[in-house]
C-alpha cells in the first residue's frame, strides 16, 4: 500500500517502541511525514516506496517500507529490495516481515538503510556471514548539562560514584559530580568529595546511552579509575541490555 495511507498505523507502532530502545526519539505530529518522503530524483533506479503492514487479530503489530530496483542479468532477474524501515512489536512479526521482504518476486538481494548493531536479522538468516553489515555513525551524544543529563536517565544497577569531568568547551561541566541512582531514578550534583573516575565529556557521551562501556573506554586509556572497583561498578550501571539506535536522521 502507499506509505502515506498507512502513516497513522505505522506511527502507533513506532511510538510503542521508543521507550524500549535508548536513542529513539519521540516524533512530533507532522514530523513523521519525513519517513515516507519519496522524491523521484532520489530513488536511484528503484520504483516507488511501498509499505506493508503486519496484523495480528486485526491489530497492526509491525510494518516495513521498501522499494524494488528491477535488475535483469544474463542468468535472469536480479532485482534488489531496498528496505527503508522495518519495525515490529514482537519477534514473530519481525521475522514475518523479513520473510516477506526476502520473498518478493524477481529479486535476489535485500539492502537495508540502517539497523541497530544488536539487530536480530543476522540470527534469522541461514548464513549470517552473507549479511555483509557495514558500521556507520548515525547517533551523536554530547552532554551539555552534565548534572541534568546524568539525572535524567535510570541505571541498570545501583550506582554511587564521583566523576571528575573535563570539558573545556563547556566549562560549567568541569569538576567533580556525585552520581547516585538505580533503576527508578538518579541524582547528580556538584561535590567536593575525592574523585573516583576521571573522564572527559566525550567519553561520558559515549557511555551515556550504554553504547560503549566505561570498561572498554578505560582499556583505551580514555577513562581513569581513581578508586579500585569504581570502574567496574559504574560500567555495569551505565550499561544497557539494548544497543542505542536512532532509526532516522536528526
Amino acid at each position: 500500500m502507499e506509505p502515506a495511507a498507512a502513516l497513522a498505523e505505522c506511527e502507533r507502532v513506532y511510538a510503542r517502541l521508543v521507550p524500549a530502545r535508548p536513542g529513539m526519539l519521540a516524533r512530533r505530529p507532522g514530523w513523521d511525514r519525513r519517513a515516507v518522503l519519496d522524491l523521484p530524483g532520489e530513488r536511484a533506479g528503484a520504483g516507488e516506496l511501498q509499505c506493508v503492514l503486519a496484523e495480528v487479530d486485526g491489530e497492526v503489530r509491525g510494518y516495513a517500507r521498501y522499494a524494488v530496483k528491477v535488475v535483469w542479468e544474463d542468468a535472469g532477474p536480479a532485482g534488489v529490495v531496498r528496505v527503508r524501515h522495518v519495525e515490529a512489536l514482537d519477534p514473530v512479526v519481525y521475522a514475518a516481515l523479513w520473510r516477506f521482504l526476502f520473498g518478493i518476486d524477481l529479486t535476489s538481494s535485500v539492502s537495508v538503510r540502517t539497523r541497530p548493531v544488536d539487530d536480530a536479522l543476522p540470527h534469522l538468516v541461514g548464513d549470517m556471514r552473507r549479511c555483509g553489515p557495514v558500521l556507520r555513525e548515525s547517533l551523536f551524544v554530547r552532554p551539555v548539562e552534565v548534572g541534568a543529563a546524568l539525572s535524567a536517565r535510570t541505571y541498570r544497577t545501583p550506582v554511587d560514584v564521583v566523576l571528575e569531568v573535563a570539558d573545556p568547551f563547556c566549562p560549567w561541566n568541569e569538576g567533580r559530580w556525585r552520581l547516585t541512582g538505580d533503576g527508578t531514578g538518579a541524582a547528580c550534583a556538584r561535590t567536593t568529595d575525592p574523585a573516583e573516575l576521571a573522564l572527559s565529556v566525550r567519553e561520558l557521551g559515549s557511555a551515556y546511552l550504554g553504547g560503549f562501556s566505561l570498561m572498554s573506554l578505560a582499556a583505551a586509556g580514555a577513562v581513569r579509575e581513581l578508586r579500585p572497583g569504581a570502574l567496574a561498578a559504574a560500567s555495569v550501571a551505565f550499561g544497557s541490555d539494548v544497543a542505542p539506535w536512532l532509526p532516522h536522521g536528526f
